[in-house]
């Protein structure tokens, strides 16, 4: 009777303690999706410059996602105080379901990725060729410029994709874009969001003496200087390489997620069971 008792206090204790993370991980979770929401480059600017809402789902996601796990830990909390069994069960469901979710979430991520990636690429490409610096009246294109100035001014890159040797990335203003056909762009080559703030913008942005970008146009048939006074690696590109930068922390927060989940379903059923073998009801 000694050992039952100390086993139930045990589980009791720790679900308690365990629900009490849980619940603080999903209120971070809802806030930061709300606070995606209200920033001043929030999912509506940025799904601009992306050209599709994934950024704008995940932020719901992460909202929606974030409060339902801190109602199902709540759930826990109470089953393990009040030591019933019908709200500890329904919490071993509940917890069940969403470790399901996240478990098939993650591996239709790894599935789609790539194909998602290509559609984001070819969508900011579509964005930036056609709403980039041109009719500044229209809401959707004055912010669409602003989202990609701030872009290049903050991961340091310019255009969408490759290198300096790209048709994609600095030179897809010059060679693609409406910003520059139409003649918005002045006598300005590449904007001044592609050039570093420590360097010549004349050298950067304008014709030039420099033998090469952005005076002359890829792709090279020999040999060419990297203009030091510019951003040349596309902004896709150093997204990417950002993430891949983190993939081991991404990586071990969605293993630790689904193994605080899989945790959970464990001590609720555990408790349950020992509720059970004491003769409780309910």
């Amino acid at each position: 009777m000694v050992v039952m008792s100390s086993s139930m206090s045990f589980l009791k204790t720790g679900s308690l303690i365990f629900n009490l993370l849980v619940f603080l991980a999903g209120a971070a979770c809802a806030a930061l999706g709300v606070y995606i929401l209200v920033s001043d480059y929030g999912p509506k600017e940025l799904s601009g410059v992306l050209g599709n809402e994934l950024y704008h789902i995940a932020a719901y996601v992460a909202i929606a996602g974030g409060a339902a796990i801190a109602v199902i830990s709540l759930c826990g909390c109470v089953g393990a105080a009040k030591e019933s069994k019908i709200v500890l069960a329904l919490y071993s469901v509940l917890m069940t379901v969403v470790f399901i979710v996240l478990l098939t979430t993650a591996v239709l991520i790894f599935l789609f990725l790539g194909q998602t990636s290509h559609q984001t690429k070819e969508s900011m490409k579509t964005v930036l060729i056609d709403k980039y610096g041109v009719d500044q009246e229209n809401p959707e294109n004055r912010v669409v410029t602003e989202m990609w100035d701030f872009l290049q001014t903050q991961l340091k890159c310019c255009g969408v994709s490759g290198d300096a040797n790209s048709s994609d990335s600095w030179a897809i203003y010059k060679t693609k874009s409406e910003w520059f056909k139409t003649g918005e762009s002045g006598d300005q080559l590449i904007p001044k969001s592609c050039c570093n703030p420590d360097g010549d913008v004349t050298m950067c942005s304008k014709v030039s003496s420099f033998d090469g970008p952005p005076n002359t146009n890829p792709p090279y048939s020999r040999p060419y200087r990297k203009n030091p006074h510019m951003y040349h690696t596309g902004c896709y590109d150093e997204i990417v390489h950002y993430i891949q930068g983190h993939a081991l922390m991404i990586g071990g927060i969605a293993i630790a997620a689904i193994v605080v989940m899989l945790f959970g379903v464990i001590f609720g059923v555990c408790l349950c069971r020992s509720i059970r073998s004491r003769g409780y009801r309910y």
